[in-house]
């Protein structure tokens, strides 16, 4: 079994039996951990949260695009598209990640929410 599968497994421990599948790609894995994120927001659970921001900060540095692509495309980007995750996303997502991706949080954020995050991690644009 793949390192990125286990650790998807650990995750999300109740999605064991979809992330066993042979189908299975990390795009997939982070469309099932998007609503379990959502809903771990509105539950307030940190415990949960960690895990799965650690997930995806863990794929989005390795080597391989699919792996740190998938965390791009299919988790960060989605961060602004609901209240809940936008509301924590300072508190969840380092400096680092921010600079990452910010480029694909534009795509799906209004100017002020690019606003407000850029003053938050300090980004100057352009640099």
């Amino acid at each position: 079994m793949s390192t990125w599968r286990k650790k998807a497994i650990e995750c999300a421990p109740e999605l064991r039996t979809a992330f066993q599948a042979a189908n299975l790609t990390p795009y997939t894995v982070f469309m099932e951990l998007l609503p379990v994120a959502r809903q771990a927001h509105i539950d307030n659970d940190s415990e949960r949260l960690e895990r799965i921001y650690s997930f995806a900060a863990w794929c989005l540095k390795q080597k391989d695009k699919e792996l740190w692509n998938a965390a791009g495309v299919g988790f960060y980007e989605h961060l602004v598209d609901t209240e809940e995750t936008f509301q924590q996303l300072t508190n969840w997502v380092t400096k680092e990640i921010y600079v990452e991706v910010r480029e694909l949080l534009y795509q799906r954020a209004d100017d002020e929410q690019i606003k407000r995050l850029d003053e938050y991690y300090g980004f100057k644009a352009g640099k």
